[in-house]
């Protein structure tokens, strides 16, 4: 397969900027202080220049049988990370709420609730209605076949973006996956929203290059579907960078099972945890016990469900065993910055 690699190097100071069909364009952007960790630098991925990954041919290649045939996608083990040096925290703490669909969706979803730890993952049945319409299942293909994780659609001004973890896109030795389509508010083998496929994509070098937990993050950008936004469908959820480690977060995701193992998983109902969040490392922890097919699902602070959004603080990217229910995130540090920059605007 042939496809088309441009990257941002920190010592040239370049950024990416907008990408068009057929031909990627890009600009080179004037040197900021987000450019001083060269492992925090972005890479862009195109999708131009391979037919095969035309947005109507990736939304054709996910036929029903594909879909079902997709594997959850499992984070390399704890350990066996590669060294980057520790993601920067530089930049200024930004922050964005989240935003409402452009078409009013049905209220009535369940109380704000007083946010006891749930570590044992929960059923979120609350579909047709945000949070659950900003969460959904990624799909993809990896060398080994039809694969799937979790993204959240975050709050971008070209109302295009979802978020995911870096090991959802790439191997982290340099090699990306293709095919993605993300297909909002899943639940039992249903796509009440549709699905969108993707126009670009941004990890970190650190995830890329190194695949380090500490750059386990990405962010992707959908081509319209049918005219419409994905954003303006499903509404967004909002996001904190550089703003700490401790929050008190819902954790999403759809996993095929968990740590420490129980029965009754199957990956097609969105589930939920709720508890503290801390700081261990450079990274984030929680107790949760989502595992595959939870990979990049989103951790929300200051999650309201009256009014269906929070803030994204993490994203899932690891378990520390197999046996513990302690998870981990990168923090949205200089590198999230970055990522989230590279694509705002596609």
């Amino acid at each position: 397969m042939t496809t088309r690699f441009t990257t941002a190097v920190a010592a040239a100071g370049a950024l990416m900027c907008a990408l068009s069909v057929p031909a990627v364009t890009a600009q080179a952007a004037t040197p900021g202080p987000m450019d001083a960790n060269t492992a925090s630098t972005a890479v862009q991925h195109s999708a131009s220049g391979d037919a095969s990954q035309d947005p109507a041919a990736v939304l054709r290649h996910w036929t029903p049988e594909r879909m079902r045939a997709a594997q959850p996608m499992t984070p390399p083990a704890a350990g066996k990370e590669r060294t980057a040096e520790p993601q920067s925290h530089r930049l200024p703490a930004r922050s964005a709420p989240g935003s409402a669909p452009a078409a009013a969706t049905k209220g009535g979803a369940a109380p704000d609730a007083a946010l006891a730890d749930i570590p044992r993952s929960q059923v979120w049945t609350a579909h047709g209605r945000m949070p659950a319409t900003t969460i959904g299942k990624l799909y993809f293909t990896t060398p080994k076949g039809g694969s799937e994780c979790t993204a959240t659609v975050v709050n971008t001004p070209n109302k295009s973006v979802i978020w995911t973890a870096g090991h959802c896109v790439s191997d982290g030795n340099k090699h990306w996956y293709t095919n993605f389509q993300f297909v909002p508010d899943y639940h039992d083998n249903q796509r009440p929203l549709g699905a969108w496929s993707w126009k670009s994509v941004t990890t970190p070098k650190g995830w890329h290059e190194k695949r380090n937990f500490d750059y386990d993050l990405a962010v992707i950008t959908l081509w319209p579907q049918n005219g419409r936004k994905v954003a303006d469908v499903t509404g967004s959820q909002g996001y904190k960078f550089n703003g700490g480690y401790a929050w008190q977060a819902h954790e999403f995701g759809y996993p095929y099972r968990t740590h420490p193992a129980r029965g009754g998983i199957n990956g097609q109902q969105l589930r939920y945890c709720t508890g503290k969040t801390w700081r261990t490392g450079n990274l984030q922890a929680i107790h949760c016990d989502q595992g595959g097919g939870a990979s990049g699902g989103p951790w929300l602070d200051d999650l309201q469900t009256s009014r269906g959004w929070g803030y994204m603080v993490g994203n899932v990217s690891h378990h520390l065993t197999e046996s513990s229910d302690e998870e981990r995130s990168p923090h949205f540090g200089d590198a999230a910055v970055k990522a989230y920059d590279n694509e705002k605007n596609r």
